[in-house]
């Protein structure tokens, strides 16, 4: 009957660990998740509601917070959270931020994204670049300025492109209107007819563009050397070595541009 007591309780026990333990890979998934219902919840702040998002971000800022705890307390789930952090999409990394700053803090090491942090007793340096891997592409609306007597290559969007040959017929601020193809373009998840022009200015114009931007992961050599009582000498070397590779998350325009605004004074 003993024994019996004895199984029941260490069942008990084990039950009670397992039910309290977190699952560091789940919980991660769940701030991410978290994260996309706050960006849904933007579409009501534009309609005047901020009550649903306030509520989403509160909701993912605590998780975050309860899993930062978690991890401090539990110092061996680190390596397990880095691993899983590793393999998250690019566009939703950021919402970490914070918590690997701390943790970075809290264990006095530095985090290589791609390598793991640094090992105590050793400098760090990245090297060079190694690959770039283009993760994502997207739009942003910028203004554009184009300078008198010069001539200029551009896409436009098809609308646009008439307006700007009427106003080179018209004898107006541009000249030598040349299109050299028309192409559909997939904009911000819209398709757009856009033309392949080039023309002359024959004033100072502005007007508005549509740009490519590619979110890119940019690969680089991690080097370390060893540390030494004696490095505050100035004759000391360090003796660099490669221990791998790690990389930074690099917003960058590409050369693909169009005009959606005809071009004014």
């Amino acid at each position: 009957m003993r024994k019996v007591a004895l199984l029941l309780a260490v069942l008990l026990v084990a039950f009670s660990c397992y039910a309290t333990e977190t699952n560091v890979e789940l919980e991660v998934y769940s701030i991410v998740n978290q994260y996309w219902q706050t960006v849904d919840s933007m579409d009501q702040v534009a309609k005047g509601d901020t009550r649903g998002y306030e509520r989403s971000v509160n909701t993912m800022d605590q998780d975050i917070e309860d899993l930062a705890e978690y991890l401090n307390q539990n110092p061996d789930k680190v390596d397990e959270y880095v691993e899983v952090f590793n393999a998250l999409p690019e566009e939703t990394k950021h919402i970490f931020n914070e918590l690997n700053r701390d943790l970075s803090a809290s264990r006095g090491e530095e985090l290589f994204p791609g390598y793991g942090y640094a090992e105590p007793g050793y400098y760090y340096r990245r090297g060079a670049e190694d690959e770039v891997e283009m993760l994502s592409q997207f739009w942003k609306t910028e203004e554009r300025t184009f300078e008198k007597n010069y001539r200029y290559k551009f896409y436009v969007e098809l609308s646009v492109s008439t307006q700007m040959q009427e106003n080179a017929e018209a004898g107006g601020n541009i000249e030598g209107f040349d299109v050299k193809g028309v192409y559909g373009m997939t904009i911000n998840g819209e398709f757009k007819q856009c033309a392949e022009v080039e023309f002359s200015t024959k004033e100072t114009l502005r007007t508005r563009c549509t740009v490519m931007y590619e979110n890119n992961k940019v690969w680089y050599e991690l080097y370390r050397a060893e540390k030494s009582f004696w490095d505050f000498l100035p004759w000391t070397e360090l003796t660099w070595e490669k221990c791998g590779r790690t990389y930074q998350i690099a917003e960058e325009a590409t050369d693909t541009e169009v005009i959606i605004e005809a071009p004014h004074f």
